[in-house]
């Protein structure tokens, strides 16, 4: 009897190969017969294809390799993609034969992975539609609407990610041929339209639907998130008209189809009124009945060593725990585009902007996203116990003033606690992520507080209808849905009003804002074609240090500062040098080395609204990277690359993507 390759155990999980989707050896646990035609064992087995993408709470995440945050400790998993330096066999995992870590995942090198489940989707497709099912009329049509919309989830992220890809509809036979060539980028849209209109006539409304499962509103808001990058300049691009693997043939008309299925799901809010904003910008990863949440992961209950009762979650954790070890420093890169509270950004005139408290009065998303020094960072212990400390960094100097301290070359780095080794060293970024953190909830090395991810939120939705709207010349909607975005209860910044190209300007920055750490800056910045713009500003992180003499204290910040030109040739600059825990002041000139002497460039000119703006990263910590943060001049890296292995075991059919 043939067997079906899953493994089912309280619940079900499927066990991922070491060769790829070419290798697909049974695990002979139970028959296809038992599970498909049962609704509670083919639900079980539907159930792991939900796990095509894990979360992105994840060590390496994809935030880090963008110019939202850094991972010190990613090596294997962020920094040589971040450098420029990702290539088709460092991007293989190490259990592959390759270079990257096996545990601390990008999420971005989903090739093997993603087309192991397509084959375990296709599988369950071709049995249902060639053997026919037991299951009732219900359960079959639900389950196979999932797997529609499984399947086209799982294309969209190969796309997203690769271009053009091999479409595979039906399950490999051990001895069949596995040289596939990749399809068109628009072939590959068309086949993840059609897997969704499928998904959508058969899966339930969202009101008819269990929490987390899939349902129509879920369906309409994955064909909004495609159509509009298929219609982005990645993909549809004037300069490549033609359509080919790499790129959609150029049409005007994909932007009217994103503008078309933004409104489908938007119109689920503003018209049946099935979904808002939520009251708070932190509820939709606090309260799970938020109603802004459209689909998410919500983490199952557990029990750590200490029998704490908790949500399970990945390491997002923060320096506050584990002697400093944390996954996520946000950048100065970052705070620079979070307004000031009157809606102008800190470089601006008028913008109020107090060099003496450089984190004051931003925009409150700011302090929702970015935890930044004298903080209130609370924390809850494994007994309940909550206490709250400012994240405050302490430099004690009894025995020099502080014109002493600055003018001196042989300033020494104070001693410091365990606790906070991390924080005060050359190596920490000086912020401290806050999104995601729930401080009531106790944390451990396995264990977060976080309860949920949401996959797809109306806020998204809000931005990505603006943005088609924009694009098919509705400027008005778009100001509107920014407006609504920056109207939440306790964000109400001022409006919008801009035209033009200064209102893409403002949804750009929007995006960055709102949608801060939520894994969409890599491809948004791809998308656009301007992360060779963004991703070569250098990697900066604050420092910020107490002077203490007796009673009196001083401050001083070091912070991304706008460049004066005339001060330059006697204004000073703190230079770390990490081999001897010193700092030197020294004369400023625009250019600096990392710690291997590599040229480090940190004047870099902005243009917001029409003007030109000059910021000096000279002033921060400049050597948390090993390397530079660096995007290949060549643009190679806007596509990932093919890994070496899957080239390989198509006997060279594959096209790798260009550059690599």
């Amino acid at each position: 009897m043939k067997k079906i390759y899953i493994l089912l155990a309280s619940v079900l999980a499927l066990v991922s190969c070491n060769d790829g989707f070419l290798d697909k050896t049974p695990l002979d646990k139970l028959s296809e017969d038992a599970v498909f035609n049962s609704d509670a064992l083919a639900e079980a087995y539907v159930n792991a294809l939900y796990t095509v993408l894990p979360d992105p709470y994840q060590e390496g995440n994809v935030s880090c390799i963008t110019d939202e945050g850094y991972f010190r400790y990613g090596g294997t998993s962020t920094r040589y993609i971040a450098s420029g330096y990702m290539d088709p066999d460092n991007v293989m995992y190490i259990k592959e034969g390759g270079q990257a870590h096996n545990t601390r995942t990008t999420i971005l090198n989903i090739w093997n992975r993603t087309y192991e489940w397509i084959y375990r989707m296709n599988y369950f497709l071709t049995y249902i539609e060639e053997k026919g099912t037991k299951m009732t009329e219900s359960g079959k049509n639900r389950l196979t609407g999932e797997v529609y919309f499984l399947r086209a989830w799982s294309y969209f992220l190969l796309i997203q990610r690769y271009s053009g890809v091999p479409i595979i509809k039906k399950p490999f036979a051990l001895d069949g041929d596995f040289t596939v060539d990749r399809a068109n980028f628009d072939d590959c849209v068309d086949f993840i339209l059609d897997d969704l209109d499928k998904a959508y006539n058969l899966l339930p409304d969202a009101k008819d639907c269990v929490k987390g499962r899939i349902n129509k509103d879920v369906v309409l808001a994955l064909r909004c998130r495609l159509t509009l990058i298929a219609a982005s300049k990645l993909f549809n691009d004037p300069e490549h008209p033609a359509g080919d693997v790499f790129h959609g043939a150029y049409s005007q008309e994909k932007w009217q189809r994103a503008y078309d299925a933004a409104k489908a799901i938007v119109d689920r809010a503003e018209v049946d009124g099935a979904y808002s904003l939520d009251d708070t910008y932190d509820g939709f990863w606090k309260d799970i009945d938020s109603p802004e949440i459209i689909w998410a992961k919500y983490f199952v209950p557990t029990s750590d060593a200490n029998d704490n009762y908790t949500k399970k979650a990945q390491l997002l954790y923060t320096v506050e725990y584990f002697n400093g070890w944390e996954a996520f420093h946000p950048t100065q890169a970052a705070q620079i585009d979070f307004e000031m509270k009157n809606g102008k950004k800190w470089f601006e005139e008028g913008s109020g902007y107090d060099e003496n408290h450089p984190y004051a009065n931003r925009d409150p998303r700011f302090y929702y996203c970015i935890a930044a020094p004298f903080y209130p960072y609370g924390s809850t212990d494994k007994n309940g116990s909550y206490s709250e400390d400012p994240l405050l960094l302490y430099y004690q100097y009894d025995d020099m003033t502080r014109e002493d301290f600055l003018v001196s070359n042989n300033a020494t780095e104070p001693a410091y606690t365990s606790k906070a080794k991390h924080t005060t060293s050359g190596n920490h970024g000086g912020l401290e992520l806050y999104k995601w953190y729930i401080p009531t909830s106790y944390i451990s090395e396995s264990q977060t507080g976080t309860l949920l991810y949401p996959w797809f939120r109306l806020g998204e939705m809000y931005l990505n209808y603006a943005e088609a709207a924009f694009r098919t010349g509705r400027e008005d909607i778009c100001r509107e849905y920014i407006n609504k975005i920056r109207h939440r209860p306790d964000v109400m910044m001022p409006d919008v009003t801009e035209s033009g190209d200064f209102l893409f300007e403002r949804l750009v920055n929007e995006r960055r804002v709102e949608l801060y750490a939520e894994t969409f800056r890599y491809f948004d910045l791809r998308r656009w074609k301007l992360a060779d713009i963004y991703e070569n500003v250098c990697l900066a992180s604050a420092k910020t240090m107490v002077l203490k003499k007796g009673n009196k204290m001083d401050t001083v910040y070091r912070v991304a500062r706008l460049y004066d030109p005339e001060k330059n040739n006697t204004n000073y600059y703190w230079a770390n040098n990490p081999a001897s825990k010193t700092y030197t002041y020294a004369a400023h000139d625009g250019k600096g080395t990392d710690r291997y002497g590599t040229p480090i460039q940190y004047i870099f000119t902005y243009s917001w609204q029409g003007k030109e703006y000059t910021i000096d990263y000279g002033d921060c910590i400049l050597n948390q990277n090993p390397t530079p943060r660096c995007f290949p001049a060549d643009g190679r890296n806007y596509l990932m690359p093919i890994p070496r292995n899957e080239i390989t075991k198509s006997e060279g059919k594959l096209m790798q993507n260009p550059g690599y």
